[in-house]
């Protein structure tokens, strides 16, 4: 079976798609008159290229939400790839093993099997690590597909350098990692709670109806941020429970459920947090 076969296509419309990889991470695909753009990359295991190439062969923007390697890993399969240089640090914390490592932690059935009989990695992959070359600063705000312009919006919390981009025309933000409904302030480069509820307050007042994250294949309502709001607000007077994130990239902390109604919303974190004497 082929890579970009692994790769599941979620059609929301003609102009935007979601590409979900086999561990989960969805990158977003909105297509435009003369360009299309594509947001994040996957863990990088999977042909993503090749599986956009297959709906659109129109020049492609790539733009990475933020720098955690479920995102940036399929950077290896572009000439350019546009980050954040706030999240350039989470770069130099990576290395081909480590990386090949949490893929094949991550594989699940034959067709992701990268171990022999005696646990040893037989099937490396070149992700890049060591310059990063194929990762450029994001130094622009704006950009235009033809008949969709598209706007940078920086989002800090779930790390430094998440952005987020939305299309006024289509009504629409793709938010990565930093509008997950689940709130994750637990890995590299993260923000404090207080910068998330900055950056989700922020995001409550623009224009927009609908929004795509980065680990749910389903369009979400807008109104789904302000119940992240609240989940936000007085957290230290709120029951959090020790959590640990049993996947690559791994973590610990404590994580706070405010809500399982339509969509679940939740919060985790570091440290519980404590009322300021």
């Amino acid at each position: 079976m082929n890579s970009q076969d692994m790769i599941k296509t979620i059609k929301i419309s003609d102009k935007v798609y979601i590409l979900e990889d086999a561990f989960g991470t969805c990158s977003n695909l909105v297509i435009g008159a003369k360009k299309a753009l594509l947001f994040d990359t996957g863990c990088g295991l999977d042909d993503i290229n090749a599986a956009v190439r297959k709906i659109t062969d129109l020049p492609l923007l790539v733009i990475a939400s933020h720098g955690h390697f479920d995102h940036i890993g399929g950077s290896r399969f572009f000439d350019k790839v546009f980050l954040s240089e706030k999240d350039r640090n989470i770069l130099d914390t990576y290395d081909e093993a480590l990386l090949n490592k949490w893929i094949s932690e991550m594989g699940d059935g034959d067709d992701y099997k990268t171990q022999d009989s005696e646990n040893a990695i037989v099937q490396e992959i070149t992700f890049g690590c060591k310059e990063w070359k194929q990762i450029a600063n994001l130094d622009f705000g704006r950009f235009d597909l033809g008949d969709l312009e598209g706007e940078v919006i920086e989002l800090p919390g779930h790390s430094a350098g998440s952005v987020g981009i939305i299309f006024r025309k289509l009504r629409l933000v793709l938010g990565g990692d930093a509008l997950s409904p689940i709130i994750t302030l637990i890995f590299k480069n993260h923000g404090s709670i207080e910068e998330q509820r900055s950056t989700i307050k922020k995001s409550i007042d623009l224009d927009f109806d609908y929004f795509l994250v980065s680990h749910n294949n389903k369009l979400l309502k807008k109104e789904i941020l302000y119940s992240m709001a609240a989940c936000l607000e007085n957290t230290e007077e709120k029951r959090f429970i020790k959590y640990t994130y049993p996947k690559p990239p791994y973590g610990e902390g404590y994580f706070h459920v405010h809500s399982l109604r339509d969509e679940p919303v939740g919060l985790i974190v570091e440290q519980r947090p404590t009322k300021i004497k």
